[in-house]
């Protein structure tokens, strides 16, 4: 490749280059979608708790890892959009919080098992502003100040408890290569365990990569960007972003025998997670004080299904209560508002809608009168109403009507997160899909909820109709078009960064140093551009500095997003 091009000749070459740029971009783009790493519901989902951000759910995850069938790994994340540059006050758990992770093991929408995590600071020199004087080599590095311990209970219903792990050092922030150069092995050295009668039970508690990705702008009228308009934009910016992309959140992470958490009663279980504060700011670290603040089973419940005056109601009650305030959430879970906008904005059809009016027809007072697909997804898991096929690992499998697939027996309808821990190992799909049981893969959501499960796309596809006909089909006159399948997508399928394979899964805690904000895939950009405003920088840029274009482009025929970041640091500098 020739790099030593004069000026005149690099002049001439800027409408080439930029040409390049728009096939190139779309080549990119293609690449992206086909490399992009192994895929990442609620940020700031109620009006209290937007301003209470250190107490706020942010997604709850239950999944048994891949290629096991007795282990269960149930997570729960808190504090969202925390950027991980954000010293000298770097994020930690909140000392006056209890973070908890519940477990219904008898469908009766009621805690048998219930995790709380609750902290303490230690800072040991308080004449600093340094959240550490030197590198942080290992946890007990006397050069990091500020150290935050946290215990996790385990506490059963009718009041025992015991101590799962008790003052162990969360991991410290990823500041960067000069205070935590190793950083993974700090976050290695932050699991921990604990011996169990049903065998061990992992943990780990402190920053993670933020594991949920979406396009914000989805609240633009439900614009899903990438999409041709009126779905997409028709001006401006069309490119999708993952918008909690380059941040973190804290996690709680635990993996615990299945036959631990159901005590051989039932195999479906239901989670959910909460946060609970202190009215008088004493916290008991048994876990009997403190009022809920924040609620999280199913993910984007309470943020796009529950209307806006009941949303803080809604976070500071329990399951058990769902069925007594039924009459309130009804119309929002039989007839969901998304579904009305999808309908009247985009002529998305409805199932139900007996009227034409883009509403799906319910009685007040009784339950699943409406969308029973939806009222099964949400609040009592699922039995088939029809044959269903799945994917396994000895091939498709079709599912007989009646089939349950993750309904406890005698269920109360309480909302939160369901799985059945007897599907697993060769009943899920060899390759994983990102659509869940959508997809043909009786693993994911809404069985259960795991890391890779794209929930925006799940759940707008749901709300179309798509498992309808599987679990409801009253209304003999409605029929999904696949068509949607491809059209209700916000073009943002993976996390920005990559899964682990191991315990505790979430991808590392993204570094102050290396992160990006608004990215999809961190690898390649901080920000996959508009393809037109790739070719006007890249112009602007040649016109004003061709030798610098010329010297990082030569003679490329591909073009790269990271040259154009370069060219612009050029410029800067």
């Amino acid at each position: 490749m020739n790099r030593n091009l004069n000026w005149r000749s690099a002049i001439g070459r800027v409408g080439l280059i930029a040409c390049l740029v728009l096939t190139s971009f779309a080549l990119l783009t293609a690449a992206l979608l086909l490399f992009s790493p192994a895929a990442a519901s609620s940020h700031r989902e109620a009006p209290l708790i937007s301003k209470d951000a250190f107490a706020d759910n942010t997604d709850t995850y239950v999944f048994i890892p891949a290629g096991q069938t007795n282990r269960i790994v149930l997570a729960a994340s808190w504090i969202p959009f925390e950027g991980p540059e954000g010293g000298p006050n770097y994020f930690e758990w909140d000392d006056t919080a209890l973070y908890d992770i519940y477990v219904d093991n008898d469908g009766n929408a009621t805690a048998d098992i219930t995790y709380t995590l609750n902290s303490r600071v230690s800072v040991a020199n308080p004449d600093t502003f340094l959240y550490n004087t030197g590198p942080i080599t290992s946890l007990n590095d006397p050069d990091w100040n500020r150290k935050q311990y946290y215990t996790v209970t385990q506490h059963l219903e009718g009041g025992s408890s015991v101590v799962v792990v008790g003052n162990v050092l969360a991991p410290p922030a990823n500041i960067g290569s000069k205070s935590t150069p190793n950083y993974q092995a700090l976050a290695d050295a932050a699991i921990y365990t604990h011996q169990a009668p049903a065998g061990q039970i992992k943990v780990f508690a402190g920053q993670t990569d933020d594991a949920f990705w979406v396009d914000l702008q989805v609240f633009d009228l439900l614009t899903l960007r990438g999409q041709a308009p009126p779905v997409g934009y028709a001006n401006e910016n069309n490119v999708p972003v993952d918008s909690v992309s380059g941040f973190n959140a804290h996690s709680l992470v635990l993996e615990i025998p299945i036959a631990h958490l159901t005590q051989g009663v039932e195999p479906v279980l239901g989670v959910w997670a909460g946060t609970r504060r202190s009215t008088t700011n004493v916290l008991d670290s048994s876990g009997g004080v403190g009022v809920q603040v924040s609620r999280l089973g199913m993910p984007l419940v309470n943020e796009v299904v529950i209307p806006m005056g009941l949303k803080d109601t809604f976070n500071a009650i329990p399951p058990s209560v769902d069925l007594t305030v039924y009459a309130l959430l009804q119309e929002s879970v039989e007839d969901p508002e998304i579904g009305n906008l999808l309908c009247t904005l985009y002529a998305v059809p409805l199932p139900g809608d007996t009227g034409g009016d883009c509403d799906t027809e319910y009685t007040p007072g009784v339950p699943r009168s409406g969308r029973g697909d939806i009222f099964d997804i949400f609040l009592t898991g699922m039995v088939l109403a029809n044959d269903f096929t799945i994917q396994t690992a000895g091939g498709p499998v079709t599912l007989p009507a009646g089939y349950n697939v993750n309904r406890p027996a005698g269920v109360v309808p309480a909302e939160m997160i369901r799985i059945n821990t007897a599907i697993s190992g060769a009943t899920c799909s060899p390759t994983p899909s990102r659509l869940g049981v959508l997809g043909g893969d009786a693993c994911g959501f809404p069985n259960g909820r795991r890391l890779t499960d794209d929930i925006v796309e799940i759940e707008l596809l749901a709300v179309a109709g798509a498992a309808y006909e599987v679990l409801d089909d009253r209304d003999a006159t409605f029929t999904f078009d696949p068509a949607l399948i491809p059209v209700l997508d916000d073009n943002v399928d993976a996390n920005d960064a990559p899964f682990r394979n191991t315990f505790p899964y979430f991808a590392t805690a993204q570094s102050g140093e290396s992160h990006y904000h608004q990215n999809i895939l961190k690898m390649y950009a901080p920000v996959i551009m508009k393809a037109s405003y790739a070719a006007q920088t890249v112009s602007q840029v040649a016109r004003q500095d061709p030798a610098a274009t010329a010297a990082t482009l030569g003679g490329a025929t591909l073009f790269t997003l990271p040259a154009l970041l370069r060219l612009r640091r050029r410029r800067q500098e």
